[in-house]
């Protein structure tokens, strides 16, 4: 019967809402012939859920089938409970529903605290449309459409720190008495980024040790945390790794720079205090490999994913009344002139010829600022987060659920075409200079001309 059932969400092709929003859409039910019902029911939800099971020292996941084994670890926070029914209800008595086509209308809003969404071995952070066919007598069928929620996290409104440069250092030692370290340091141009964005790495080696450094790994990791309070509380992580790029060694005795660039892809932006249940940090990991004499020297350094880019010039934040498709996708306002521009995030007017910028006449050292340059960044895509893929089928045992594979979407900017300036670039325009009309010369002007004029002479040489 749920291959018969259709959910949409009006003007929302994905299905991304962002928080404080409304959730609209319609449920299409389609039967071929008389069905007898006790009820259709439709519940919108969102919940973060962790589930684990500890198996000795290791930690494995489970699913709700597995809820009677022992040392199962399980924690649920509730954002959305909403329950519509769109025909009968729970209790009532069956009737019969003739053959054709349904359309029942939904609204939901979205509380303004929902964590974005997110999809973990361990937990997750889920929102869904779920539509019950509720039987006498039988097993209940449900289908289930999921859909993104995300909260807007400005990099902006963040701490300052994130415009500025992030640098930390490792040091390790040759196995051997009075060894020479191997020194490695890295750094970041900034600490805060969006998906789309370019993540710039620097990593310096000096490698004063006997030993070769094989190769370099630098890495981004998306760090899970969850939180589980039956049948006490416990808590377990998860890296997962989202980029690796592999550099070339280091000679012993030797120094080497590397600098790599990696592109953010498109995943759910930093939450370490809306959710207790689950929690999602970002770290770069920068290691050497040695040989097996010596550990490996690694660095990791913090970062801070988002959703609204850093300001850059000429651009303001992103509006409140943000909007939820991508076909009417985030679009930036006029820029504020109370913004703050981001060290190395400025956009400026390439496109200008070069006798706007002419020198001023002698004695008029007057500037005149230009208009204020509003760059069109174009508007973010909302791209799958394609290790997040899951399936949302409904394991309760009353119930017959078809499997339903459900990937959340993520904003993706393109931020870096914003991000190159030319070396110096003018912040005001000089006065055009004016060009005079020719005016006709006196009499005297022309006579002093003519005494100036060269005089043939009258010999022939």
């Amino acid at each position: 019967m749920s291959k018969h059932c259709m959910i949409t969400f009006d003007q929302n092709e994905h299905g991304t809402y962002f928080t404080g929003q409304v959730v609209t859409g319609k449920v299409l039910v389609n039967f071929n012939k008389p069905k007898k019902l006790r009820g259709i029911k439709l519940e919108i939800s969102g919940f973060a859920c962790a589930q684990w099971r500890a198996k000795g020292r290791r930690v494995v996941p489970t699913d709700d089938r597995r809820r009677r084994r022992k040392h199962v670890y399980m924690g649920r926070e509730d954002y959305i409970s909403s329950t519509t029914f769109l025909m009968g209800s729970d209790q009532g008595s069956n009737f019969t529903v003739d053959a054709g086509t349904y359309n029942f209308n939904f609204a939901c809003p979205i509380p303004a605290n929902c964590p974005s969404s997110f999809e973990g071995a361990f937990g997750h952070i889920r929102y869904l449309a779920k539509v019950t066919f509720i039987r006498s007598g039988a097993s209940n069928r449900t289908h289930n459409v999921g859909f993104t929620v995300l909260k807007l996290l400005d990099l902006n409104a963040e701490s300052k720190m994130l415009r500025e440069p992030a640098s930390s250092e490792g040091l390790e030692y040759f196995c051997l008495l009075h060894a020479q370290p191997v020194r490695l340091q890295v750094t970041l141009q900034q600490q805060g980024y969006v998906p789309g964005q370019f993540m710039l790495v620097n990593a310096d080696v000096d490698n004063n040790s006997s030993a070769d450094c094989k190769k370099m790994y630098i890495m981004l990791f998306l760090r899970a945390s969850y939180m589980a309070d039956v049948p006490a509380l416990r808590t377990t992580s998860e890296k997962i790794l989202l980029l690796k790029k592999e550099c070339g060694g280091v000679a012993h005795h030797s120094q080497k720079s590397f600098a790599e660039t990696l592109r953010i892809p498109a995943t759910a932006p930093t939450c370490e205090h809306l959710s207790k249940v689950v929690r999602i940090s970002y770290e770069v990991r920068v290691v050497a490999v040695m040989n097996w004499l010596m550990a490996n020297p690694r660095v990791v350094v913090p970062i801070t994913i988002g959703n609204v880019p850093l300001a850059l010039a000429g651009v303001a934040p992103l509006p409140a009344d943000l909007p939820s498709t991508s076909a009417r996708a985030m679009a930036l306002a006029v820029r504020s002139p109370s913004s703050d521009l981001g060290v190395g995030n400025a956009a400026f007017e390439i496109s200008d010829d070069l006798d706007d910028y002419a020198m001023p006449e002698d004695g008029d050292d007057e500037l005149e600022t230009e208009e204020e340059f509003v760059p069109e960044m174009p508007p973010p895509t909302y791209e799958e987060a394609m290790f997040m893929t899951t399936d949302i089928a409904d394991t309760d045992v009353n119930t017959v659920c078809e499997a339903s594979r459900f990937t959340p979407r993520y904003p993706v900017f393109d931020v870096d075409t914003f991000q190159s300036p030319p070396p110096n670039p003018p912040q005001k325009r000089r006065r055009r200079r004016r060009r005079k009309a020719p005016t006709v010369p006196d009499q005297e002007q022309q006579e002093v001309a003519k005494e100036k004029q060269p005089v043939e002479s009258p010999v022939e040489i």
